[in-house]
């Protein structure tokens, strides 16, 4: 092994092993922002409905309370999910957890993570359609080419004219790689995909480690064009062979410089001003139109007396006293009934006492042993019995306390 080749390897070590560090905190000009609109995760991830926030779904495609299944573990199935509205910073990181899991040894087809300028129809690429124009990245599953280079994480940037070579497993189109088994692992994996001055750099965590900064270097395209505005999608595929393509999370976040922060935030606080002077204006017209309908309309006047409109504090306070009063009157007559009744089986149990044990003494042919239940533990029962409700009776008016 040469040096340089030593050297190299080194440093592709260091690099891999190093914990990843987020792009706001190696350039402090660099101003971070989570874009809710641009992301999803559990729980609650759908709506009662179905549907998922924000975002556009369809396919094979299924989500739960906690991921989307892009595609289930069946043959020949296409699902997808597209975001209703694009990204349009210039610096973005995405962190994606997703999983893929099977039966078989070998799974397919793969699933994509997209970038492009508009939202892709369910097509050949891995769910999504063909000659695209933007990013594509590849989990690629099954190996077409039979070169063992597979499952393969693969980027691919398209102008829109290209189309995916999938007999070759687009080898010779794509602009960068790396070779990571990404199926059946014991935790989900995690990707970051990092876009800062047009550097588009990829991080894998690779679902082995319980820590979730350790992600490994994947790869880097500098240069990397992208389009200025774009929509975000992952879709999945399966053929012959299927694997279960599931999305736990997918998180957005957006980068702006500092200095252009500020002077997006001066304009926000001078339309607000405007906004504000605005409300005001009109506020004041409208007091002007009202007490113009007052003279003019005398008798249609209703003064609206907001003390009877609008429960003050005290009133509030004192109204849920009241409430929490006829509470506890409830249950103390629940109580007090229950308790009514008690009396009563115990005043039937003193009157005819000794029935139950001179029918078990019949029973017995008078041999004096009982087979019914003697009246002096038939009245302990019952006393028993009128502990209990007091019992409960006083914990159900210190919970109203």
């Amino acid at each position: 092994m040469t040096f340089s080749s030593l050297i190299l390897t080194l440093s592709c070590s260091i690099i891999c092993v190093l914990a990843y560090t987020d792009p706001s905190v190696t350039n402090p000009q660099l101003l971070k922002r989570f874009d809710y609109k641009l992301s999803f995760k559990g729980p609650h991830l759908a709506f009662k409905d179905g549907t998922v926030p924000f975002w556009t779904f369809g396919g094979s495609a299924i989500a739960s309370d906690d991921q989307v299944r892009v595609t289930p573990s069946i043959r020949s199935q296409k699902g997808w999910i597209w975001s209703n509205n694009p990204l349009t910073a210039d610096h973005w990181l995405l962190d994606i957890k997703l999983r893929v899991t099977g039966r078989g040894r070998v799974g397919a087809d793969g699933m994509a993570i997209w970038f492009t300028d508009k939202p892709g129809v369910e097509g050949t690429v891995f769910g999504s359609n063909d000659q695209w124009k933007g990013l594509g990245i590849f989990l690629d599953s099954f190996d077409n080419d039979a070169l063992q280079n597979n499952p393969i994480i693969a980027v691919m940037i398209n102008d829109g004219t290209k189309a995916y070579d999938h007999q070759h497993d687009g080898s010779s189109q794509i602009q960068g790689s790396c070779i990571r088994d990404f199926r059946n692992k014991p935790l989900p994996i995690r990707l970051k995909i990092e876009y800062i001055n047009q550097a588009l750099t990829i991080y894998i965590n690779n679902g082995i480690s319980q820590d979730d900064n350790a992600f490994e270097f994947c790869t880097r395209i500098d240069r990397a064009q992208l389009p200025q505005s774009g929509y975000l999608g992952v879709t999945a595929a399966t053929g012959g062979l299927a694997d279960d393509h599931d999305v736990l999370e997918f998180l957005t976040n957006t980068y702006s410089e500092r200095q252009v922060s500020a002077q997006n935030q001066a304009a926000n606080d001078e339309q607000a001003r405007r906004y504000k002077e605005e409300y005001e204006k009109y506020e004041q017209e409208l007091k002007i139109q009202q007490a113009d309908y007052q003279k003019s309309h005398p008798d249609a006047v209703t003064q609206i007396n907001e003390q009877q409109v609008y429960e003050s504090e005290y009133d509030r306070e004192f109204r849920v006293i009241l409430e929490g009063q006829d509470q506890i009157r409830l249950s103390i007559s629940n109580v007090d009934r229950k308790m009514a009744e008690l009396l009563g089986r115990i005043e039937r149990l003193s009157i005819t006492g000794g029935a139950p044990q001179q029918i078990g003494e019949q029973a017995q042919g008078g041999t004096g042993v009982v087979s019914g239940v003697p009246a002096d533990v038939a009245r302990i029962q019952d006393i028993n019995r009128v502990i209990n409700a007091n019992t409960d009776m006083t914990r159900t008016i210190q919970s109203f306390a």
